[in-house]
Protein backbone atom coordinates (compact mmCIF):
# COMPACT_ATOMS: atom_id res chain seq x y z
CA UNK A 1 0.00 0.00 0.00
CA UNK A 2 1.90 3.34 -1.21
CA UNK A 3 0.78 6.58 0.35
CA UNK A 4 1.89 8.96 3.38
CA UNK A 5 3.18 6.63 5.95
CA UNK A 6 5.63 5.20 3.39
CA UNK A 7 8.28 7.76 5.19
CA UNK A 8 7.46 8.54 8.28
CA UNK A 9 8.92 11.44 10.18
CA UNK A 10 11.05 10.63 12.92
CA UNK A 11 9.99 10.05 16.22
CA UNK A 12 11.41 10.94 19.76
CA UNK A 13 9.83 10.11 23.56
CA UNK A 14 7.97 12.20 24.80
CA UNK A 15 9.38 13.99 28.55
CA UNK A 16 6.14 13.51 30.44
CA UNK A 17 4.47 10.17 28.48
CA UNK A 18 7.42 8.45 27.39
CA UNK A 19 5.23 8.16 24.19
CA UNK A 20 6.61 8.54 20.27
CA UNK A 21 5.74 11.65 18.85
CA UNK A 22 7.37 13.20 15.40
CA UNK A 23 9.90 16.40 15.49
CA UNK A 24 8.44 19.44 14.59
CA UNK A 25 10.48 22.56 14.07
CA UNK A 26 9.40 25.55 15.05
CA UNK A 27 9.60 29.40 13.86
CA UNK A 28 11.93 29.71 16.88
CA UNK A 29 14.27 26.45 16.50
CA UNK A 30 14.79 27.64 12.96
CA UNK A 31 15.92 31.03 13.59
CA UNK A 32 17.93 29.78 16.20
CA UNK A 33 19.78 27.40 13.76
CA UNK A 34 20.19 30.40 11.80
CA UNK A 35 21.76 32.43 14.68
CA UNK A 36 23.83 29.54 15.34
CA UNK A 37 24.79 29.25 11.94
CA UNK A 38 25.80 32.90 11.60
CA UNK A 39 27.86 33.02 14.65
CA UNK A 40 30.13 30.18 13.77
CA UNK A 41 30.68 31.00 10.10
CA UNK A 42 30.83 35.31 10.57
CA UNK A 43 31.99 35.73 13.90
CA UNK A 44 35.56 35.78 13.27
CA UNK A 45 35.40 37.77 10.17
CA UNK A 46 32.79 40.83 12.66
CA UNK A 47 35.73 40.64 15.56
CA UNK A 48 38.78 40.68 12.87
CA UNK A 49 37.22 43.90 11.23
CA UNK A 50 35.67 45.27 14.28
CA UNK A 51 39.35 45.07 16.04
CA UNK A 52 40.82 46.37 13.26
CA UNK A 53 38.82 49.55 13.15
CA UNK A 54 38.48 50.34 16.58
CA UNK A 55 42.58 50.13 16.70
CA UNK A 56 43.37 53.14 14.02
CA UNK A 57 42.01 51.15 11.18
CA UNK A 58 40.35 53.91 9.21
CA UNK A 59 43.15 55.87 9.07
CA UNK A 60 45.77 53.24 7.97
CA UNK A 61 43.26 52.86 5.25
CA UNK A 62 43.67 55.54 4.19
CA UNK A 63 47.23 56.13 4.28
CA UNK A 64 47.43 53.19 1.99
CA UNK A 65 44.58 54.98 -0.71
CA UNK A 66 47.08 57.89 -0.48
CA UNK A 67 50.28 55.88 -1.35
CA UNK A 68 50.90 56.53 -5.15
CA UNK A 69 53.24 53.58 -5.90
CA UNK A 70 53.41 50.99 -8.65
CA UNK A 71 51.94 48.04 -7.05
CA UNK A 72 50.64 47.07 -3.40
CA UNK A 73 49.94 43.80 -1.70
CA UNK A 74 48.31 43.34 2.42
CA UNK A 75 47.82 40.95 4.43
CA UNK A 76 46.52 40.93 7.98
CA UNK A 77 46.03 38.95 11.52
CA UNK A 78 44.05 39.29 14.81
CA UNK A 79 46.95 41.53 15.90
CA UNK A 80 48.14 43.34 13.02
CA UNK A 81 47.96 44.50 9.58
CA UNK A 82 50.57 44.74 7.08
CA UNK A 83 50.43 46.87 3.61
CA UNK A 84 53.60 46.89 1.34
CA UNK A 85 54.12 48.95 -1.37
CA UNK A 86 56.36 49.53 -4.20
CA UNK A 87 56.88 53.48 -4.69
CA UNK A 88 58.96 54.65 -7.55
CA UNK A 89 60.68 58.11 -8.20
CA UNK A 90 59.93 60.34 -11.58
CA UNK A 91 64.04 62.04 -10.68
CA UNK A 92 65.78 59.11 -10.58
CA UNK A 93 63.73 55.71 -11.77
CA UNK A 94 64.78 53.94 -8.55
CA UNK A 95 62.66 51.63 -6.30
CA UNK A 96 62.20 51.41 -2.55
CA UNK A 97 59.84 49.19 -1.19
CA UNK A 98 57.76 50.52 1.51
CA UNK A 99 56.19 48.81 4.73
CA UNK A 100 53.25 49.86 6.50
CA UNK A 101 52.99 47.80 9.60
CA UNK A 102 49.75 48.27 11.91
CA UNK A 103 50.21 46.67 15.42
CA UNK A 104 47.36 46.43 17.77
CA UNK A 105 48.57 43.39 19.81
CA UNK A 106 50.95 41.30 19.43
CA UNK A 107 54.06 41.71 17.43
CA UNK A 108 54.52 39.90 13.87
CA UNK A 109 57.40 37.31 13.99
CA UNK A 110 60.37 37.35 10.99
CA UNK A 111 57.74 34.54 9.09
CA UNK A 112 54.96 37.38 9.07
CA UNK A 113 57.18 40.60 8.71
CA UNK A 114 60.72 39.57 7.24
CA UNK A 115 63.62 41.44 7.36
CA UNK A 116 65.32 43.20 4.21
CA UNK A 117 66.04 40.83 2.11
CA UNK A 118 70.46 41.60 1.50
CA UNK A 119 70.23 40.47 -2.18
CA UNK A 120 67.17 43.19 -3.06
CA UNK A 121 67.60 45.44 -0.15
CA UNK A 122 70.48 46.67 2.15
CA UNK A 123 69.05 49.32 4.31
CA UNK A 124 65.62 49.63 6.58
CA UNK A 125 64.44 53.03 7.97
CA UNK A 126 62.07 53.00 10.34
CA UNK A 127 59.32 55.66 11.30
CA UNK A 128 57.30 54.98 14.75
CA UNK A 129 53.78 56.82 15.54
CA UNK A 130 52.91 55.42 18.51
CA UNK A 131 48.79 55.93 19.66
CA UNK A 132 46.84 55.34 22.47
CA UNK A 133 45.79 51.69 21.17
CA UNK A 134 47.54 50.85 18.14
CA UNK A 135 51.22 51.42 16.73
CA UNK A 136 52.20 52.33 13.01
CA UNK A 137 55.45 51.41 11.99
CA UNK A 138 56.57 53.01 8.33
CA UNK A 139 59.68 50.94 7.43
CA UNK A 140 61.53 52.00 3.91
CA UNK A 141 63.64 49.24 2.29
CA UNK A 142 65.95 50.51 0.01
CA UNK A 143 69.71 50.76 -0.99
CA UNK A 144 69.70 53.92 -1.28
CA UNK A 145 71.61 55.84 1.49
CA UNK A 146 69.60 58.14 4.01
CA UNK A 147 70.46 61.40 2.59
CA UNK A 148 69.84 60.17 -1.13
CA UNK A 149 66.54 58.88 -0.17
CA UNK A 150 65.34 62.47 1.45
CA UNK A 151 66.79 63.67 -1.63
CA UNK A 152 64.65 61.08 -3.99
CA UNK A 153 61.47 61.01 -1.72
CA UNK A 154 61.03 64.15 -0.48
CA UNK A 155 57.92 64.00 2.54
CA UNK A 156 57.01 60.64 1.41
CA UNK A 157 57.41 59.47 5.33
CA UNK A 158 56.24 62.62 6.34
CA UNK A 159 52.75 62.73 4.13
CA UNK A 160 52.27 59.44 5.35
CA UNK A 161 52.76 60.07 9.09
CA UNK A 162 50.59 63.14 8.88
CA UNK A 163 47.57 61.31 6.82
CA UNK A 164 47.46 58.74 9.60
CA UNK A 165 48.11 61.11 12.68
CA UNK A 166 45.51 64.00 11.33
CA UNK A 167 43.56 62.45 8.25
CA UNK A 168 41.53 65.12 6.44
CA UNK A 169 37.96 65.34 6.15
CA UNK A 170 36.57 63.84 3.02
CA UNK A 171 32.86 63.01 1.25
CA UNK A 172 31.05 60.62 2.67
CA UNK A 173 31.25 58.19 -0.36
CA UNK A 174 35.20 58.19 0.00
CA UNK A 175 34.81 57.92 3.78
CA UNK A 176 33.30 54.24 3.13
CA UNK A 177 35.29 53.23 0.03
CA UNK A 178 38.40 54.01 2.86
CA UNK A 179 36.56 51.93 5.32
CA UNK A 180 35.97 48.66 3.20
CA UNK A 181 39.81 49.08 1.48
CA UNK A 182 41.23 46.36 3.52
CA UNK A 183 38.26 44.40 4.14
CA UNK A 184 39.30 41.64 1.78
CA UNK A 185 42.51 41.44 2.85
CA UNK A 186 40.91 40.55 6.23
CA UNK A 187 38.78 38.24 4.73
CA UNK A 188 41.33 36.18 3.06
CA UNK A 189 43.94 36.03 5.87
CA UNK A 190 41.78 36.03 8.85
CA UNK A 191 38.71 33.85 8.11
CA UNK A 192 39.65 31.78 4.95
CA UNK A 193 43.54 31.54 5.82
CA UNK A 194 43.16 27.74 5.30
CA UNK A 195 42.46 28.33 1.91
CA UNK A 196 45.33 30.72 0.69
CA UNK A 197 45.08 28.58 -2.73
CA UNK A 198 42.05 31.23 -3.56
CA UNK A 199 42.81 34.78 -4.60
CA UNK A 200 41.37 38.00 -3.40
CA UNK A 201 38.51 37.45 -5.44
CA UNK A 202 37.35 34.47 -5.44
CA UNK A 203 37.75 34.55 -1.04
CA UNK A 204 35.40 37.62 -1.00
CA UNK A 205 33.13 35.87 -2.99
CA UNK A 206 33.26 32.90 -0.85
CA UNK A 207 32.62 34.71 2.50
CA UNK A 208 30.01 36.55 0.69
CA UNK A 209 28.16 33.24 -0.24
CA UNK A 210 28.52 31.73 3.00
CA UNK A 211 27.67 34.97 5.29
CA UNK A 212 24.47 35.44 3.68
CA UNK A 213 22.69 36.04 7.10
CA UNK A 214 25.47 37.99 8.55
CA UNK A 215 25.55 40.64 6.20
CA UNK A 216 23.32 43.21 7.87
CA UNK A 217 25.15 43.15 10.49
CA UNK A 218 28.38 43.74 8.41
CA UNK A 219 26.77 46.53 6.56
CA UNK A 220 26.69 48.35 10.45
CA UNK A 221 30.09 47.64 11.51
CA UNK A 222 31.22 49.36 8.04
CA UNK A 223 28.67 52.07 8.62
CA UNK A 224 29.32 52.78 12.54
CA UNK A 225 31.86 55.13 13.61
CA UNK A 226 34.76 53.13 14.95
CA UNK A 227 34.54 53.78 18.49
CA UNK A 228 31.23 51.84 18.26
CA UNK A 229 32.14 49.10 15.98
CA UNK A 230 33.97 46.76 18.40
CA UNK A 231 30.67 47.22 20.90
CA UNK A 232 28.40 46.81 18.27
CA UNK A 233 30.37 43.41 18.03
CA UNK A 234 29.79 42.68 21.42
CA UNK A 235 26.27 43.50 22.03
CA UNK A 236 25.26 40.98 19.00
CA UNK A 237 27.45 38.18 20.04
CA UNK A 238 26.08 38.28 23.40
CA UNK A 239 22.22 39.23 22.44
CA UNK A 240 22.97 35.90 19.45
CA UNK A 241 24.25 33.60 22.25
CA UNK A 242 21.03 34.75 24.89
CA UNK A 243 18.61 34.07 21.98
CA UNK A 244 19.90 30.52 21.13
CA UNK A 245 20.40 30.02 25.36
CA UNK A 246 17.47 30.91 26.99
CA UNK A 247 13.99 29.37 26.51
CA UNK A 248 11.15 31.74 25.05
CA UNK A 249 9.78 31.97 28.42
CA UNK A 250 12.55 34.10 29.63
CA UNK A 251 12.05 36.73 27.05
CA UNK A 252 8.83 36.79 28.06
CA UNK A 253 9.45 38.25 31.39
CA UNK A 254 12.15 40.21 30.55
CA UNK A 255 9.74 42.07 28.14
CA UNK A 256 6.95 42.41 30.69
CA UNK A 257 9.71 43.69 33.15
CA UNK A 258 10.24 46.22 30.61
CA UNK A 259 6.40 47.32 29.89
CA UNK A 260 5.46 46.93 33.46
CA UNK A 261 7.02 50.08 34.61
CA UNK A 262 6.36 52.21 31.78
CA UNK A 263 3.06 51.04 31.86
CA UNK A 264 2.59 52.18 35.18
CA UNK A 265 4.65 55.66 34.87
CA UNK A 266 1.24 56.51 31.80
CA UNK A 267 -0.66 55.67 34.42
CA UNK A 268 0.45 58.26 36.87
CA UNK A 269 0.74 60.94 34.60
CA UNK A 270 -1.74 63.08 34.74
CA UNK A 271 -3.52 64.17 31.09
CA UNK A 272 -2.99 67.82 30.30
Amino acid sequence: MSGLYENPPPLIPDRATREQHPIHMTKRNWRQVVVVYTLLVCAPLFFAYSNFRAHGGDAFSAVVRSVQGESGRGWSTSSCTVWQETVRSSKSGTYVQLNLLLVYGEMPGERLYPPPNPRGYYHRYRTTVQQSCSTLYVDVDTHLTEPDFDRLYPKLVEHIVNQFTTPPRVALGEVLRTRIELLPYVVHNVVLSFLDFLSIRDACILATMLGVPGLPILVMLVLVPSWLALPIFWLWGVLSTLYVVLPQRAWGWMRAAVVRPRQRTEIGTPKQ
